[in-house]
């Protein structure tokens, strides 16, 4: 029997005609709506602040928008600025920034090296790509990457000029790092301080679904280690009200937050102050803690039902994975080293996933276990569709 006749024969309702995705960690329509409701009944300000919202200036963003920032990112408001909609392009342009101009102790360049937990978030790695730095990647440990494969490498590699990563509810695995293993990072970089940069996507700092240790803030632990000029802490409200329209935050040193401006006023003569404006009224409107309680009632229940299919195919020994207390994604590890083989056979049955290696440097996925899935965007009921095919195409291979 092939993969074909074996899914029809489990699978009733399968049509070979119908198309599933769970490449991307979108937004569901429902989480959509819930803005959507609540922005119907905002009346675009034009001023706030004390600031006309319309014109040019203010390239810091709006103070009650860096507030705001300062609470998503547990940041201090004097050293967090609020700009324009994606974390991802302000990653690039802090690339940017110390491969062209520098920071104080960020000099970037096609000799530095940055170290990669894996798996790991592809557009990070693709960004460094376009730059030609090279990545080397390092496994991940319960608590937050390989301490003692990060020490082998500053030991015996140079030019190594930092490390990526995304601390909280890690994409794709899930991993929250705990302050024994970010303070341990921290002394780890101290010798090389003077050129050593920590990229920190906090994309997911306040996406809990279940319990989830609490973390040190990044400054402190930077300050505490003399490394305040080493960190460049980004995030935004992508996932939290529009994908497309969100606000983006940085957070780092005066030092290097006046250096970031001084090279963002060469891109562009100030942020989109009118829709920092409209998420100021959205957040009168609805507190932080609803707006994400909120979006859990959506979330969560998609995460159970993954959960409840996964966890059989791991007591079968078919496959490993440690369900993620938030975030967007769950990572799949096949313990038959046949990633490719799975992937080809379920975009064959019409479920799309990412391509093998897609979470790793230069996409190469040595082991061929690795398996992103993105769960948050079908309905419940397409969501269960295109988990039944995987799960058996997985049973089937495995």
């Amino acid at each position: 029997m092939n993969i074909l006749e074996h899914i029809k024969q489990e699978l009733p309702w399968f049509d070979a005609n119908s198309t599933y995705d769970l490449t991307r960690g979108k937004p569901a329509p429902e989480q959509l709506d819930i803005v959507q409701n609540i922005l119907a009944k905002i009346e675009q300000p034009f001023e706030l602040d004390g600031i006309d919202l319309r014109n040019y200036g203010n390239p810091e963003g709006l103070p009650s928008a860096r507030k705001l920032g300062a609470t998503i990112l547990n940041s201090n408001y004097d050293e967090t600025h609020a700009l324009d909609n994606s974390s991802l392009t302000l990653m690039h342009q802090i690339i940017s920034c110390s491969f062209f101009l520098s920071f104080k102790n960020s000099r970037l360049s096609k000799e530095s090296k940055i170290i990669c937990p894996v798996p790991g978030y592809d557009r990070h790695f693709k960004l460094l790509e376009n730059f030609g730095i090279q990545m080397i990647p390092v496994p991940f440990q319960d608590d937050g990457p390989d301490l003692n494969a990060i020490e082998h490498l500053l030991r015996s590699e140079e030019n190594i000029h930092g490390i990526v990563c995304v601390p909280r509810h890690s994409n794709p695995t899930g991993h929250t790092y705990s302050d024994e293993n970010v303070k341990a990072l921290f002394k780890l970089a101290q010798p090389y301080k003077d050129n050593f940069s920590f990229f920190w996507d906090n994309a997911y700092a306040c996406h809990d679904l279940y319990e989830t240790i609490k973390q040190t803030p990044i400054d402190q632990i930077a300050k505490d280690h003399d490394m305040e000029n080493n960190y460049f802490q980004v995030g935004s409200t992508s996932k939290i009200t529009l994908a497309g329209a969100g606000i983006s935050f940085f957070s780092s040193s005066k030092s290097n937050l006046d250096t970031f401006i001084d090279f963002r006023n060469a891109i562009t003569p100030g942020p989109n102050k009118m829709n920092q404006g409209l998420h100021m009224k959205y957040f009168e409107a609805i507190s932080l803690e609803n707006q994400m309680e909120g979006l859990k009632k959506v979330i969560k229940p998609k995460f159970e039902l993954v959960d409840s299919c996964l966890k059989p195919l791991q007591d079968n020994e078919l496959c490993t994975y440690v369900k993620p207390t938030g975030g967007y994604f769950f990572s799949f590890n096949s313990t038959r080293n046949n990633a490719d083989e799975i992937i080809d056979s379920c975009s064959k049955l019409g479920l799309k996933l990412l391509p093998l290696g897609a979470c790793f440097p230069y996409q190469k996925d040595h082991t061929n276990n690795n398996i992103r899935l993105a769960p948050t965007f079908p309905d419940i009921a397409t969501l269960e569709r295109c988990i039944k095919i995987f799960t058996n195409v997985v049973k089937y291979l495995n």
